[in-house]
């Protein structure tokens, strides 16, 4: 099939692009960093004119491509409006011109705000820009379908590791902050407390579920993507420095304003399909630290 896939320069967007071009799809690559191995086309998806551009035939398409921490669009929310919210519309448009068969959006558990245990079908409560933005992405989408009969696919990620992590990113990913924090010093900082409770899932799961995108059972439905382990900074920090065999200092420093301090689940619904995470908070780290360049 043609795959369109967006923010193929990014940490899981390549990886995807990689393994649909392994599986012998062709992929249609967009960002606006061209540096991306897999990217094709330089685009910023927010342009009014993007829709208008023509990709020749597309099958699915996989829109990743967006401002991807509550942090930064607290910093700036126009951008993160632009980016998220634009973008996606303009991604939707792109669909509709193209009459594409299906329509997968990578929404974030930011739409949960703080939550406990919760579901697909818990009321989203977001509590950041960033959440608001994707909620808002999930909409668009779903309207794709009630005009156009155009069917998606909806998976709502937690925090993702593994290697080929942007380890330069001081504010996204929890696990990648505070392996490069420990792998420069045996001081770490963290905003908030060291007992919060977080989840994270590795990047090799998360390809394995978006992959199921290509099943039609998931058409029309909405995924969380998580392991479901509840972990805790000072877990991970722990579980780091052990496999680093290093020892270190947690401080906690104050947290911002629209930072989850909770948030876990229940068992994914994509489980019922087969999915299931490879990959615990030891194991995911080993591959992490094991495949450092």
């Amino acid at each position: 099939m043609n795959i369109l896939i967006t923010g193929t320069s990014g940490f899981i967007a390549s990886k995807l692009a990689k393994r649909l071009t392994e599986l012998n799809h062709k992929v249609i690559g967009i960002d606006k960093n061209p540096k991306g191995e897999f990217t094709s086309h330089v685009f910023d998806i927010s342009d009014k004119d993007f829709p208008k551009y023509d990709f020749g035939q597309i099958d699915i398409i996989f829109h990743l491509a967006a401002q991807s921490g509550g942090y930064m669009s607290l910093k700036d929310p126009y951008i993160d409006s632009l980016w998220n919210s634009v973008g996606t519309a303009n991604m939707i448009t792109l669909a509709k011109n193209n009459q594409i068969k299906k329509f997968v959006f990578i929404s974030s558990m930011a739409i949960y705000g703080n939550a406990v245990l919760v579901t697909e079908k818990t009321p989203p409560n977001p509590i950041s820009f960033y959440g608001v933005s994707k909620y808002t992405g999930e909409l668009q989408t779903k309207l794709l379908y009630e005009h156009q009969r155009i069917n998606y696919s909806i998976f709502r990620l937690f925090s993702t590791y593994g290697s080929g992590q942007d380890l330069e990113n001081k504010h996204q990913g929890i696990l990648s902050i505070y392996l490069k924090q420990i792998l420069e010093g045996d001081k770490i900082k963290i905003t908030g407390a060291k007992n919060r409770t977080r989840e994270v899932i590795h990047v090799k799961d998360v390809i394995d579920a978006l992959l199921f995108s290509l099943d039609s059972r998931t058409d029309n439905n909405i995924y969380n993507l998580t392991n479901s382990q509840t972990i805790t900074p000072e877990l991970i920090i722990n579980e780091i420095s052990k496999q680093l065999n290093k020892k270190v200092e947690i401080k906690e420093i104050d947290g911002y304003e629209g930072d989850q301090t909770h948030i876990t689940s229940h068992r994914s619904l994509l489980f019922e399909l087969g999915w299931k995470p490879k990959y615990n908070l030891v194991d995911g780290v080993k591959e992490f630290i094991n495949n450092l360049k």
